[in-house]
């Protein structure tokens, strides 16, 4: 479990293969690994995987794994809590288990542990000692005293073998594997080399000479290709092969052959390797001097046994199917009234043979928890997710995804429709089914939910002509008869199935990236919810939607959520999620945080590799194992299914509905069962809207005496007839507490339908009390997309909390409260309303806006935030607005199949970062705020250039050349009295006239803007950092005239956010100017001089706002009219 990963320090998932391995100390001098030296040889072992080191630990050796050399911690200390905890996983073994090296270590081990001195109080054994702890390791065992063990004993009859003397070229001692054990008769003993090198042998003498006819040798591994000879001898000298199968590639572990071999008093086997570098061993061995007799059912048939399931004591199991009959059962799915179909694929994950899948349709007659019928339904490719309803099953078989239709209800498919092409990448060919689209599971809201691996999908066509492209992995869904596809949620890594409750919460558990931080992931799927896989989760954590828990190491395979109330409280509503690397069925009693969900997990089943769980209308439950399976054929005897319920439980047998009448129907929809209310709803939506069917079905949805879950079934059912009362009939449940999600949910969960959806009462839900009424509002608007509803939506991007205050491991923590702004933002996007997020940076809701504007790829957003840079004093708002435009210099590329594979780049913010059309407004942009110099904004630049993988070009370059403000006072130019030409010797009245009649020369201009010190208080490009007003766009915002007066009397119009103050400082320091910049701790102000100066607040004591302005008057005193129209030309450039 969880709690034992976390006492123990480490998680690990398994081991790998037999082998010896090398130990080698991390801390030479810990009192633990004192005696080990540089390095120590195990003499046998199965190296653990170290897949998670928790922080509390100190690992002190590791031993490098074989084939990859990656080095796997194999003894540490921890701290948990208050106490001491030592821990190994080197043993397995006995011959390393007797070792003194190991022993001494165990003992310095549990003297730390125990808060003893290892270097004071451990005491070596002698040698007398070790030779007798060594002896043990070969010493045979006792059989429990009283153990009750029915064994099939075998291979007697017929065989002139049984029992004779035998020998070979090795034994595995430390198993009691000896040579013996393979005339014993006995098929739970074998023999077994002590290495798995080729060309070991076992013989038996047969005590006199005889003619042998046949021959059969009972190999241990089933999904293994054993590749030897049989050799025959009168005197144990000269031999003569009679069997050659040096060149086997079948795989058959009781294998029969027929020989004539007279004169025979030895048998020889040699073994020469196998597919799969499985060991020399078997469990009997038969000779015959005529055909050998048939062999007792229990041994022919491939071990299945209930043996390999734990469960609960409350809990019983049965073994429902197993192989030849049922093998490779990928995925299942039970049909209301008990029928259960397997969906069978040999090539498992990385197999590509083509004809090699199926679905097989299993039936119980007589009730007693084994099927007894046994046919093939229909046949197909890959199928990887199933579900059933009167007589039509859906399968998920990528590339397609189909209906099949029994017309003539004889339980065989007669019709193929298919509903989407395309719905993955030729990944599936290339490399196998692994990261491919998965399972369905069909929800009360009346969709297909299905689960896409992070293969995506390229041009996937569904059957109303949709067509849709998505790179990576999420949730799509689409209705039954294969229209309206779309995606619900995205960036999941491959997860293989989603589960639905009964109030249209989805849940997954996704699969690790081995390392990369994106461990088991248990997550509460929110529709436009995207969960960071794998460009945000690590680099850009807080954007992502966060998960329900991080799990550590395993493999997330099925899941189901079981809502029948005839079960035990504790597994009647519940999730169950199946982990095939853990071989456990877990289940997870969430309780309810906010508009998500807390953390549960504990084990509901040990269980071989489980693949996928069901549950039928009478309340059985049957879940699905991959035992002795592999990632491609190994044989017949892979997987089993059980069958499991409560102990006690009585089924009752599901009704016909189709004979059912309406008020039984709807009465169904207040069942304890979500099986029961899910199939009653379909056959309600089969029979029409007509017959005052949406009069009981509405009644029940308003009925506040009803449960929860009988209402919330209700609406959701009301929502699918076809009906132009339906909308009116919502909105009045809208108005209804208990049901207000729900009803908010269907109102816009048909886009044919949104037109006819007002927005009002939508929105008045925004404010709703109940934290999943706003979570399902905001949804509704996004989908809605209406862009009057933006204002209404950017408030609730706004955080209630504080966000946690661990950030290193943001991206895998719980976060209840980011559910609702992330939700908001989501719907921001959808609504795509740029001018309210531009008008939002200047407000306290600036982070959602910005926020949102990360994903407004779109000219007018990059101009507004573009023009917002040039008006923002705040250092840390001007800062994010640099940081978006920085994200929106990529976009994603679009996605032609090229697959990321199984360690994509995760850094972010993009995959494929392509540029787009405004990336080089934005490049000139951040080539100018470079050159402007400012330290702590290029500061925070080139870090977010960094962040996002931007690389601009020339900018180098530009800092190099960038020019440096000078720090010398302002002096404005004098007028020469004299010069009745200069303006300041002419009423302003005529300047105006005359200046707006001349001609003027922009360069001339730009060069006066800089002599003429005006350079010193304003900008004149996007992206300087703030001085005074910004003049770019300055001649499509003033008319000429207006820009004259300005300059002349600039007192008389300040720009708006350029007032002059006064500060006085607690030392008594008086300060004039404009405040150029402001953030939490300091205020930049540029003075009368036009020289900045930095005042830390806690030094200002008084700031008073000035009427008259800081541009001083007479700045173009000196100039003549003509000069003034160059200068005017230059402002009305630019545009």
């Amino acid at each position: 479990t969880d709690g034992w990963f976390r006492f123990c320090g480490m998680q690990s998932p398994g081991h790998g293969p037999k082998y010896a391995f090398t130990v080698e100390p991390l801390i030479a001098d810990h009192p633990i690994t004192h005696g080990l030296g540089k390095a120590w040889n195990t003499p046998r072992g199965e190296l653990y995987h170290s897949i998670k080191l928790f922080d509390t630990a100190t690992p002190l050796a590791h031993a490098k794994r074989r084939g990859d050399g990656k080095p796997q911690v194999c003894v540490w200390t921890n701290r948990y809590h208050d106490a001491r905890v030592f821990a190994t996983t080197i043993g397995h073994h006995n011959e390393t288990m007797v070792e003194p090296t190991y022993l001494d270590m165990l003992t310095r081990g549990l003297l730390w542990a125990c808060s003893r001195d290892p270097r004071k109080d451990f005491r070596a054994t002698d040698k007398k000692t070790n030779d007798t702890i060594a002896a043990l390791a070969v010493a045979p065992t006792a059989g429990a005293p009283g153990a009750k063990t029915v064994v099939t004993k075998c291979c007697g009859e017929g065989n002139v073998a049984f029992g004779r003397t035998t020998k070979a070229s090795s034994e595995e001692k430390a198993k009691n594997n000896f040579a013996r054990n393979a005339i014993d008769g006995d098929p739970r003993t074998r023999w077994c080399a002590a290495n798995g090198s080729a060309g070991q042998t076992w013989q038996v003498e047969l005590g006199k000479v005889e003619h042998i006819k046949s021959l059969r040798i009972h190999w241990e591994k089933p999904g293994t290709a054993y590749r030897y000879q049989v050799q025959s001898s009168a005197d144990g000298t000269k031999w003569k092969t009679i069997v050659s199968r040096a060149k086997n590639k079948k795989v058959r572990r009781i294998v029969s052959h027929t020989v004539d071999a007279p004169g025979t008093r030895f048998l020889r086997v040699r073994f020469l390797g196998s597919s799969n570098s499985m060991w020399a061993s078997f469990w009997e061995f038969e000779a015959g001097t005529e055909k050998l007799p048939p062999l007792p059912t229990a041994l022919t048939q491939p071990h299945s046994s209930l043996a390999d399931v734990t469960a609960p004591d409350d809990i019983d199991v049965t073994l429902f199917a197993k192989p030849p009959q049922v093998n490779y059962p990928v995925c299942l799915a039970a049909a209301a009234d008990g029928t259960v179909f397997v969906g069978v694929d040999k090539q498992g994950s990385l197999g590509k043979k083509p004809d090699q899948g199926y679905v097989l349709r299993l039936r119980d007659t007589d009730g007693d928890g084994t099927a007894d019928q046994i046919n093939q339904f229909a046949k197909m490719d890959h199928p990887r997710g199933l579900f059933f309803d009167n007589h039509k099953l859906w399968v998920l078989h990528p590339p397609l995804l189909s209906v099949f239709h029994d017309e003539d209800h004889d339980g065989t498919a007669d019709r193929q429709e298919v509903l989407i092409k395309g719905i993955t990448t030729n990944q599936l060919h290339m490399r196998g089914a692994d990261h491919t689209t998965n399972g369905i599971r069909m929800g009360i809201d009346g969709w297909l939910y299905i689960a896409v691996g992070d293969f995506g999908f390229v041009k996937a066509t569904a059957a109303d002509g949709r067509q849709m492209t998505r790179r990576g992995g999420g949730v799509l869904r689409i209705r039954p008869d294969g229209s309206e596809m779309e995606v619900h949620s995205w960036g999941l890594r491959n997860i293989v199935d989603v589960s639905v409750d009964p109030f249209m919460n989805l849940f997954t558990r996704d699969n690790t990236n081995d390392g990369g931080g994106w461990d088991i992931r248990l997550s509460h799927l929110h529709q436009s919810g995207h969960y960071g896989y794998p460009s945000l989760y690590l680099n850009f954590p807080d954007e992502i939607m966060p998960p329900l828990a991080d799990y550590g190491g395993g493999s997330g395979c099925g899941s189901m959520f079981v809502h029948d109330l005839r079960w035990p409280k504790q597994y009647g509503n519940t999730l169950y999620t199946c982990d095939w690397g853990r071989s456990v069925v877990y289940l997870h009693n969430l309780p309810q945080a906010q508009a998500t969900f807390k953390t549960h997990q504990e084990v509901f089943l040990k269980v071989p590799r489980p693949t996928d769980m069901d549950v039928d209308g009478s309340g059985r439950m049957y879940v699905s194992s991959w035992k002795n399976g592999k990632f491609n054929f190994s044989g017949p005897n892979v997987g089993f299914v059980v069958q499991v319920t409560p102990r006690g439980f009585v089924p009752r047998p599901f009704p016909v509905l189709s004979e059912e009448t309406d008020e039984q129907l709807v009465g169904h929809l207040a069942s304890p069962s979500a099986v029961y209310r899910m199939h009653s709803q379909l056959e309600l939506l089969r029979r029409g809207a007509g017959d005052g069917r949406i009069d009981r079905v509405a009644r029940l949805a308003a009925d506040t005496r009803a449960q929860s879950h009988s209402r919330a079934a209700a609406v959701f059912t009301l929502g699918q007839f076809d009906d132009k009362s339906i909308v009116s009939r919502l909105l009045e449940l809208v108005a209804l507490d208990g049901v207000r999600e729900f009803a908010l949910r269907t109102l816009t969960d048909r886009r044919g339908r949104l037109k006819s959806v007002p927005t009002a009462p939508v929105l008045a839900a925004l404010k709703d009390p109940n934290p999943r009424v706003r979570a399902q509002a905001l949804i509704s608007l996004g989908r809605l997309a209406r862009p009057e509803t933006a204002a209404a939506i950017l408030p609730l991007t706004r955080r209630k909390t504080k966000p946690p205050a661990n950030t290193t491991t943001l991206h895998k923590q719980p976060d209840p409260d980011r559910v609702i702004p992330h939700l908001a933002v989501r719907a921001l996007v959808a609504v795509n309303n740029v001018d309210v997020l531009l008008k939002g940076l200047d407000g306290p809701d600036h982070a959602g806006a910005q926020w949102a504007l990360k994903s407004a790829h779109g000219r007018k957003a990059v101009g507004g935030l573009i023009a917002k840079l040039s008006t923002q004093r705040d250092d840390t708002r001007r800062q994010a607005t640099l940081t978006t435009l920085v994200r929106l210099y990529h976009r994603e590329g679009d996605y032609t199949g090229d697959w990321w594979g199984t360690r994509p780049d995760t850094s972010g913010p993009y995959y494929d970062r392509t540029p787009w059309e405004s990336s080089e407004a934005i490049a000139r942009v951040i080539r100018t705020v470079i050159a402007d110099n400012d330290q702590g904004t290029s500061k925070h630049l080139l870090a977010q250039l960094a962040r996002h993988k931007v690389q601009v070009k020339g900018l180098p370059q530009a800092a190099k050349v960038a020019s440096t403000e000078t720090l010398k006072p302002l002096v404005l130019p004098k007028a020469d009295p004299d010069n009745k030409d200069q303006i300041a010797n002419r009423a302003a009245a005529d300047v105006l006239a005359e200046a707006l009649k001349t001609r003027g020369d922009a360069a001339k201009g730009l060069k006066l803007f800089t002599s003429q010190s005006c350079a010193r208080c304003h900008t004149t490009a996007n992206g300087q950092k703030p001085k005074g007003p910004h003049l770019v766009d300055i001649g499509k915002r003033s008319k000429p005239a207006e820009l004259i007066q300005s300059i002349l009397k600039p007192s008389e119009k300040i720009a708006q956010g350029f007032d002059t103050y006064v500060f006085v400082t607690t030392g008594g320091k008086v300060v004039t100017g404009f405040v150029s910049r402001e953030s939490a701790k300091t205020v930049e102000i540029r003075q009368l001089t036009g020289l900045p100066i930095v005042l830390p607040k806690t030094m200002i004591e008084e700031r008073v706002r000035q009427k008259k302005s800081m541009m001083p008057e007479g700045i173009v005193g000196n100039l003549t009219v003509e000069q003034l129209a160059d200068l005017l030309a230059f402002l009305k450039s630019l545009e």
